[in-house]
């Protein structure tokens, strides 16, 4: 049976890894891969720039799911934590879910900002004025502003992240050696199971 404990422990991996090629291909993306019209054709480690807005977008959505997941199963904490925030609450608690909040809404503009940028404002540049879409605008905010909202709440919530981890990482690495024990105790009983009688 697939327990709560390691059903949380792969969807946490998961989103772990899924966060870490945002950040990365994200930071790439940001500092050393060239923006404009003549950076089509250019090439970083064998992959030209759309391939890796494309990397960074579907990893972006891949942490999106993953996330409202991972709310969902620990909603129960959430509301609890939540309605006895000013009331008698462990200290240990309190700092968890203030992090998490400010992760929350780190999370939810660069999610946001993301999916206008990808879904909602195509980008193409000015192409001498044949782009209708270059100057267009949703709440007030054209592709560039939604673009620098997506760039700093992305940047708030890797630092944010990096905390969130680290505070974490213990349950990480003791539930990670359990299940690792688990998996080399239990290799091949699966299998042997299904056998048929001889």
């Amino acid at each position: 049976m697939f327990g709560t404990s390691r059903f949380n422990f792969w969807l946490d991996l998961s989103i772990l890894v899924a966060f870490l090629v945002t950040a990365i291909t994200g930071l790439l993306l940001w500092q050393l891969i060239p923006h404009g019209s003549g950076s089509r054709s250019f090439l970083f480690l064998g992959l030209t720039r759309q391939t890796w807005i494309d990397l960074h977008d579907w990893a972006g959505l891949a942490v999106l799911i993953g996330a409202g997941i991972h709310i969902a199963l620990h909603w129960k904490w959430i509301s609890c934590v939540a309605a006895r925030y000013f009331k008698k609450l462990a200290r240990q608690a309190r700092i968890n879910f203030s992090l998490n909040s400010v992760l929350f809404i780190a999370f939810f503009l660069a999610s946001l900002s993301g999916l206008v940028v990808w879904l909602l404002l195509p980008g193409g540049g000015y192409q001498g004025g044949r782009n209708p879409y270059y100057n267009a605008t949703l709440l007030g905010f054209t592709r560039h502003g939604w673009n620098d909202l997506h760039l700093y709440a992305g940047l708030a919530m890797l630092a944010v992240f990096v905390v969130h981890l680290a505070l974490h990482w213990n349950w990480l690495v003791v539930t990670a050696r359990r299940h690792a024990q688990a998996v080399v105790t239990n290799w091949g009983r699966s299998d042997r199971a299904k056998e048929c009688p001889v």
